[in-house]
């Protein structure tokens, strides 16, 4: 198991010097690693895990002032990493449509279709589906949903970007949501009928 760095080391890095820097992130990875093992992400999301955490060292470590033990401060940076991506998973899992996630959308579509191999062509014509639902949408609407599920914004995010109150965010994506969801279960309906 790897030392972590002592406090010549974290002063030297501090002042930047670049192999400093360099040594500490060699010194912190295996407890980094551990420290991910923890969390549920999938292998890729854990590595670029490590990676953004130990950017986020390098860049934040002029931040650590020696309140609290480096463990601690480390320990906090990678959980902070890690919480952030899982909550970007959890928003781009999200549901589009109120009552309906992107599996139930697909579902809409492929009602009644057999899994005997055109399941790309039918996913390819559910996503144009939504995509002409949403090019359908007032522009009110469309950029805020644009903004909370492609953009991966939270709603005050949204509100500062587009100068209007978190309330009215709010009640956009819910009237886009409705819309959306009609114009879906429509054209599901129609081409089940079909």
């Amino acid at each position: 198991m790897a030392m972590l760095p002592d406090t010549n080391l974290i002063f030297s890095a501090q002042n930047g010097d670049t192999k400093s820097l360099e040594e500490l992130a060699r010194r912190i990875r295996p407890h980094v690693e551990r420290q991910l093992t923890r969390y549920p992400v999938s292998e890729e999301d854990r590595r670029d895990l490590l990676q953004s955490t130990l950017m986020q060292v390098i860049r934040k470590i002029s931040s650590f002032r020696g309140d609290a033990s480096f463990s601690t401060w480390l320990f906090r940076v990678t959980a902070n990493e890690a919480l952030m991506m899982m909550r970007s998973h959890r928003r781009h899992r999200a549901r589009l449509v109120e009552g309906m996630d992107m599996e139930e959308l697909g579902a809409l579509s492929d009602a009644g279709v057999a899994s005997d191999g055109i399941s790309q062509a039918v996913t390819g014509e559910r996503d144009a589906r939504v995509r002409e639902a949403l090019d359908d949408l007032p522009e009110s609407y469309r950029s805020v949903v644009v903004a909370h599920y492609h953009q991966d914004l939270g709603l005050q995010e949204i509100a500062d970007r587009l100068r209007i109150s978190e309330s009215a965010v709010r009640s956009r994506l819910h009237r886009a949501r409705s819309r959306l969801r009609d114009v879906l279960v429509a054209d599901s309906s129609t081409s089940l009928a079909a």
